[in-house]
C-alpha cells in the first residue's frame, strides 16, 4: 500500500469526514489518496491559513479531529495563525505539511535551505502545538499517526502536526508490519478528587454571595448534560465566559450574563461582590480580571478546575489567590460531582439573588450614542438581540472579532441547542468565515451563521467563492461600520483620536459596494440598514436553502460600551456612571486606583 493511501484510510476509519487544504507539488500525493475514497473529501481552500481555521471549525463542530494538509514551504508556514487558534483553545487538529524529498532535506548541514522550498517546519510550529515531528522512516507512520491522535485528545487538547516527506508518501508499506503506539496506562481518578469536591462542597455550603463560572473549556470536549444538571442542583448563580456563552440558554434563572473588559456590568458588579467563585473551565484571562489583577474579585475565595495545573498557577504572586486548585477533566469532575451532589441542599441564597436582580434592574445595557447623521444604519446590539429571535433552533454560530464578536457575547439570548464559536484567545480578524467552511462540512443539515466585520472579510475574502462553488448553506451576517471600529475607540481612547490606518479617511481601503462583490462570487444577497423592516429580511434570509450574503449597515461611531479602561477595576467600566451610583451598591470596600500615569494598554483593544 502506498504510505498516502495509508494516511487516508487511518483518517477515514477515525470517522474524519473532510480534510482542507491547498494543493501544492509536496503534498499532491496525500491529496489524491484522500480524494479517492468514498468516505472522505478533500475540500480546496483558496489559502492554507483558511484551511487550518476550517479544520479548527470542523473540529469545534463535531468533536473529531480537524485535519489539513499543505504543501511544503509557504504552504506550511501558511498555516501558522490557524493552528495558533487551536492550540490557545484546545482544539485537537491534525496538519499534514509535505516535504521536500529526504536527500534534499539539508539536515545538519549550516545552510538555510538545500531542496525547493524546504523549510523547517518542526522548529517553526513547535511552540504552539502540543506535538511535532517529521517522519524519517515509512515504516514509522503508523507510530506517528496513532501518537498524533492520542496527544491531540489527551489532557488538555491541543494541535499536532506531522511532516512528511514527499518520497515517503510515495513509499510503499506493508500495513500489517507498521510498529503501533503502545497507550500509557490510564490511571482512574484517585480518592484525591473525591476529597477535593468534598471540600469544594464543603466551601459553597459556607458562602454566602457564590457565584459559578463557566467557560469554554466545558466544550473542549463537550461536557453535555451533566453541566446544567449539576449547575441546577448546586443552585449557584452563573456567569459565562464568551467562550462559554453557549453552555447555559439566556432565559436559564441561574443565568446572569457575561463579564469582564467588554462584558456586562452586572455580571461585573456579581463577580466583584462575590465572597465564593468556582471557576470551571476557564483560565480567567486578563480579559476577564482585567489587567490589575489585585482589584478582581478582591474579597473572593476562588476554587478552580482545570486540567492544565500551569493556569492554576500563573496567578501566584500576581495578585490573585487560587484557594483551591482541582486539575483534572471537566468530564471526570462533574461526573464525581453528580454523585456527591445526591442529597446536597443549597443554603438560602436568597439575599444574593434579590441583589442580582437589583442590579439587573438598575444597570440596563449601556448604549452607544447615536451620532445625527443621513446615512442609513442599526444599531448593532439592537440587530444582535432581533436576530436572537430568527435564530434556528440548533443554530450554530462563528463569530469574528473586535467589534462584531462584542456586540454579538454582549446581546445574543441563546438557546438550549445553539452554539457561539470563535477563535476566543488568539482572535485573528477572518477566522469565522473558513471556520463556517469546517463546520458545515460536518453537518449541512444544521444551520451555520457567520459574523464578521468588514475588515476581517477582507483577509478571508476568496472563502466566498468556495461558499458559492460548494452552495454551502451558510448565512454570512458581514457589521460593516467602514472602518476597523474597536482600533478606532482604543485611538480615542488613548491617543487623542489620532487616526492611523482603522478607516478611509486614515489608509484602510474597503469596497465601494460589498452587494456587488458577493453577488460577482454568486451569492444571494440582502441589505439591512433599519430595524423598520428587520423582522421580514430576517425571515427572508432564513428561508433560502443556500448560501445568503448579508450587509449590515452599523453606525460607524458606535462604540463597544461598556468597556473597561486599563488601571479600573471592573466595577468601573465607561462610559462612567455616577461614582456615588457604584460604590453605594458595592458590598466591598472601593479599589485604590493606582497613582501611576498609565501610557499605553493593550487591554482596551481585545475583544
Amino acid at each position: 500500500m502506498k504510505l498516502s493511501d495509508y494516511i487516508a484510510k487511518f483518517l477515514a476509519e477515525r470517522g474524519i469526514t473532510h480534510a482542507f487544504g491547498m494543493s501544492g507539488g509536496a503534498a499532491v500525493h496525500m491529496f489524491d489518496s484522500i480524494s479517492r475514497r468514498p468516505d472522505m473529501e478533500i475540500i480546496s481552500m483558496t489559502h492554507e491559513q483558511c484551511a487550518a481555521m476550517a479544520a479548527d471549525g470542523y473540529a469545534r463542530a463535531s468533536g473529531k479531529m480537524g485535519v489539513a494538509i499543505s504543501t511544503s514551504g509557504p504552504g506550511a508556514t501558511n498555516l501558522l495563525t490557524g493552528i495558533c487558534c487551536s492550540y490557545y483553545d484546545s482544539i485537537p487538529t491534525l496538519m499534514l505539511t509535505g516535504q521536500v524529498s529526504m536527500h534534499r532535506l539539508k539536515g545538519s548541514h549550516q545552510l538555510r535551505q538545500l531542496g525547493f522550498q524546504e523549510t523547517d517546519v518542526v522548529s517553526i510550529f513547535q511552540s504552539v502545538s502540543k506535538y511535532t515531528v517529521q517522519l524519517k522512516k515509512a515504516e514509522d507512520i503508523r507510530l506517528l499517526l496513532e501518537e498524533a491522535f492520542y496527544i491531540a485528545f489527551e489532557g488538555r487538547p491541543g494541535p499536532v502536526l506531522i511532516d512528511i516527506p514527499d518520497d515517503l508518501q510515495r513509499a510503499e508499506i506493508d500495513p500489517k508490519r507498521l510498529i503501533g503506539f503502545c497507550m500509557p496506562s490510564q490511571q482512574g481518578e484517585n480518592e484525591r478528587l473525591d476529597q477535593q469536591i468534598a471540600a469544594l462542597l464543603l466551601k459553597i455550603r459556607k458562602a454566602v454571595r457564590p457565584v459559578l463560572v463557566l467557560g469554554g473549556g466545558a466544550k473542549t470536549p463537550f461536557v453535555g448534560s451533566a453541566l446544567i444538571d449539576c449547575v441546577e442542583r448546586l443552585g449557584i448563580p452563573v456567569l459565562v465566559t464568551w467562550a462559554g456563552l453557549d453552555l447555559l440558554p439566556a432565559n436559564h434563572p441561574l443565568r446572569v450574563g457575561t463579564f469582564g473588559v467588554y462584558g456586562s456590568r452586572v455580571g461585573n458588579l456579581t463577580i466583584q461582590n462575590a465572597d465564593f467563585i468556582i471557576a470551571l473551565g476557564t483560565r480567567l484571562s486578563q480579559n476577564l480580571t482585567g489587567g490589575i489583577l489585585s482589584s478582581f474579585a478582591r474579597d473572593a475565595e476562588i476554587a478552580m478546575v482545570d486540567i492544565d495545573e500551569h493556569e492554576m498557577n500563573k496567578f501566584d504572586g500576581k495578585g490573585i489567590q487560587i484557594n483551591l486548585r482541582i486539575k483534572t477533566r471537566l468530564s471526570s469532575f462533574f461526573e464525581k460531582l453528580i454523585v456527591q451532589l445526591n442529597g446536597f441542599d443549597a443554603p438560602d441564597w436568597s439575599p444574593w439573588g434579590s441583589k442580582l436582580d437589583r442590579w439587573k434592574n438598575l444597570f440596563p445595557k449601556d448604549l452607544s450614542p447615536q451620532p445625527v447623521t443621513t446615512i442609513p444604519f442599526v444599531d448593532a446590539n439592537d440587530f444582535v438581540s432581533v436576530l436572537s429571535d430568527y435564530l434556528p433552533a440548533d443554530a450554530v454560530l462563528y463569530v469574528d472579532t473586535g467589534g462584531n464578536l462584542t456586540w454579538t457575547c454582549n446581546s445574543l439570548a441563546t438557546k438550549v441547542a445553539q452554539n457561539v464559536y470563535s477563535a476566543w484567545n488568539h482572535t485573528p480578524m477572518g477566522y469565522a468565515l473558513p471556520a463556517s467552511i469546517g463546520a458545515v462540512m460536518h453537518n449541512q443539515k444544521r444551520s451555520i451563521t457567520c459574523i464578521i466585520g468588514d475588515g476581517g472579510l477582507m483577509l478571508c475574502l476568496a472563502e466566498l467563492a468556495n461558499i458559492a462553488h460548494h452552495q454551502l448553506p451558510i448565512k454570512i451576517f458581514l457589521f460593516n461600520n467602514h472602518s476597523h471600529g474597536i482600533q478606532k475607540q482604543t485611538l480615542e481612547t488613548w491617543l487623542g483620536g489620532r487616526k492611523v490606518g482603522v478607516d478611509p479617511s486614515s489608509g484602510v481601503a474597503f469596497p465601494k459596494d460589498w452587494i456587488k462583490v458577493a453577488q460577482s462570487f454568486g451569492l444571494a444577497t440582502f441589505t439591512i440598514n433599519n430595524m423598520e423592516f428587520l423582522a421580514q429580511v430576517l425571515t427572508d434570509v432564513y428561508s433560502e436553502l443556500g448560501p445568503v450574503f448579508i450587509n449590515v449597515e452599523i453606525n460607524p461611531e458606535q462604540k463597544l460600551y461598556p468597556v473597561l479602561k486599563f488601571g479600573d477595576a471592573l466595577e468601573n467600566q465607561m462610559p462612567q456612571l455616577e461614582k456615588i451610583n457604584i460604590d453605594s451598591e458595592m458590598l466591598i470596600a472601593p479599589f485604590q486606583k493606582i497613582a501611576k500615569k498609565i501610557e499605553n494598554s493593550d487591554e482596551s483593544s481585545q475583544g
